[in-house]
């Protein structure tokens, strides 16, 4: 698949940003990926998105080119764009499918970042001892990490079914399970991570907080669970289907 060209490059690009990324990321070309060909862009669509998003939330100190990405959809000028949101409805573009954007692809890099939440927890419990043995050898432990497991697994699959087809073609009501499913999987991983790395999880030097703490900011970008959790009700309530027929067209 065309995305997949794009990943590589893509991972090396991020991890060779210098202190000023922008010159670098303009020269690239990534920045007008989702703008059409004929405009100058590569055309890809969300699902070629999805796993560039998920690298993004992989990283604790990425700039911000998602929100820029989607920006210069409306504004091919756009930089360092800290919320594309009211860029694009300032440009004409539908609010509501506008906010749905930004939260899909809010959920795709939540998913990255739960991913390496979950890297993090496993190699720290399976180094760290107590009383004469790996922490991962508990029981407890071992239920935290399979409950971590299944959290990370479901909201990938969340996000990626969110984005599919053109940018400004994002089906809402998959937008908001996705950002509903991410946020609750954030706030499960979040915890079980910090509760099995201990005070070390929250010190200076070591990365899990900023995780954390981007995770619980991206939880309440673009509405949090209890948001999209109203409009996915308001939804199915004004639909006369049964439930199995409401899920199949999600």
């Amino acid at each position: 698949m065309r995305e997949d060209l794009f990943l590589d490059p893509w991972r090396r690009l991020l991890d060779g940003l210098g202190v000023d990324p922008w010159p670098e990321l303009v020269g690239s070309g990534f920045l007008d990926l989702l703008r059409p060909e004929a405009e100058g862009g590569a055309g890809l669509d969300l699902a070629g998105l999805f796993p560039l998003a998920f690298e993004v939330g992989r990283r604790s100190r990425a700039p911000r080119v998602l929100p820029t990405l989607l920006a210069r959809l409306a504004d091919p000028q756009a930089l360092d764009c800290p919320d594309a949101e009211p860029v694009l409805a300032a440009r004409g573009k539908d609010p509501v499918v506008v906010r749905a954007l930004c939260a899909a692809v809010d959920a795709a890099q939540m998913a990255g970042a739960i991913d390496v939440l979950q890297a993090m927890t496993l190699d720290y419990a399976s180094t760290r001892q107590q009383f004469g043995r790996e922490i991962s050898k508990f029981q407890a432990i071992q239920h935290q990490i399979a409950v971590m497991a299944e959290e990370v697994m479901a909201a990938r699959m969340a996000a990626e079914i969110a984005l599919a087809g053109p940018p400004l073609s994002v089906s809402v009501q998959a937008a908001a399970v996705a950002k509903m499913r991410c946020g609750e999987a954030a706030m499960a991983c979040a915890g079980i991570a910090h509760a099995i790395h201990g005070a070390i999880g929250v010190s200076a030097e070591h990365d899990l907080h900023h995780f954390t703490g981007a995770l619980h900011r991206l939880r309440l970008a673009h509405g949090g669970e209890a948001y999209w959790a109203r409009k996915l009700g308001a939804w199915a309530l004004s639909r006369s289907d049964d439930a199995a027929t409401l899920v199949r067209s999600l």
